[in-house]
């Protein structure tokens, strides 16, 4: 008889396992709830590079009022010294500290203007250093698109 119980009850699990999996895909589909909770994670952005050179990502890093008002460039900063080659995609989890309020910016370079390092705001404003920005860098211009907090 026991035997039969331990059956029963794997069967079970296994029924119940299956209809949570499928009703996470199914309110994936319909709410896109895996894109709720990465506002939740570390901060992460990813940089499509659409143009036709190779860029150099050399850092990110915090801005707050605080450190515009003392003329610093950040309140924390993550060098990074990725390469990223044309028509690829980087995904960068910054290793970055805030207490407050404050923005996060990329540095670049590119090989037309090399000695020159290019800023892009990557999240215009965040307390918890979360979620996440995608940008798109093209010969013509930059995007970006934020779901940070």
């Amino acid at each position: 008889m026991g035997l039969n119980y331990k059956k029963i009850l794997i069967v079970t699990a296994a029924v119940v396992l299956a209809a949570g999996i499928m009703l996470a895909v199914r309110l994936e589909q319909e709410f896109g709830i895996l894109k709720l909770a990465d506002q939740f994670r570390s901060f992460r952005v990813t940089v499509h590079n659409q143009s036709d050179y190779k860029l150099n990502i050399t850092a990110a890093g915090v801005t707050t009022s605080a450190s515009a008002l003392a003329g610093a460039e950040a309140a924390a900063k993550d060098e990074l010294g990725h390469t990223l080659s044309s028509g690829r995609t980087l995904t960068i989890k910054p290793e970055l500290s805030l207490s407050g309020e404050g923005s996060i910016y990329l540095h670049y370079t590119d090989p037309r203007e090399p000695d020159e390092v290019k800023t892009i705001g990557v999240c215009s404003y965040t307390e918890y250093l979360s979620g996440s920005s995608t940008v798109t860098i093209s010969n013509d211009g930059i995007e970006v698109e934020e779901n940070c907090s």
